[in-house]
């Protein structure tokens, strides 16, 4: 997806938001030749944030690495924000020009009950998003 104002530049700096979801997983597949070109990668995990049950952030590091992409880990706090809106502050606080985000991890019933990380991703980034269901 692309943000309404077209950025200078676009992944040269990536964000993976990693919440060990099956998502997540194939994002990161499909985003694989553009992690190799980055310049830098940054694996974010969000402590109490809607995670699931899945490989940690460390072994998503270690996959990256056996693929030639050193990426530097990234732990955050909610600190009473919403998972998404964590998210996006932690990408442009490190400058990001592209996330890659599983999306709709949550049944369809919680998203719309409850909202969730990718609906708010989708409604206020101001960078481009590389996501996968």
């Amino acid at each position: 997806m692309s943000p309404p104002i077209a950025p200078k530049q676009v992944a040269t700096n990536i964000m993976i938001h990693w919440n060990g979801s099956t998502e997540q997983a194939r994002a990161n597949a499909l985003a694989m030749p553009l992690l190799r070109l980055a310049e830098h990668v940054t694996v974010l995990t969000v402590v109490g944030g809607q995670g699931v049950e899945g490989p940690s952030a460390d072994q998503v590091r270690k996959q990256l690495r056996y693929n030639g992409i050193a990426a530097e880990p990234m732990s955050i706090e909610l600190e009473g924000r919403s998972t998404g809106e964590a998210v996006l502050a932690a990408a442009k606080a490190q400058g990001c020009d592209l996330l890659v985000k599983g999306a709709f991890t949550r049944n369809r019933l919680r998203q719309m009950i409850f909202g969730g990380a990718t609906s708010h991703i989708m409604q206020h980034a101001d960078l481009p998003l590389l996501m996968a269901h």
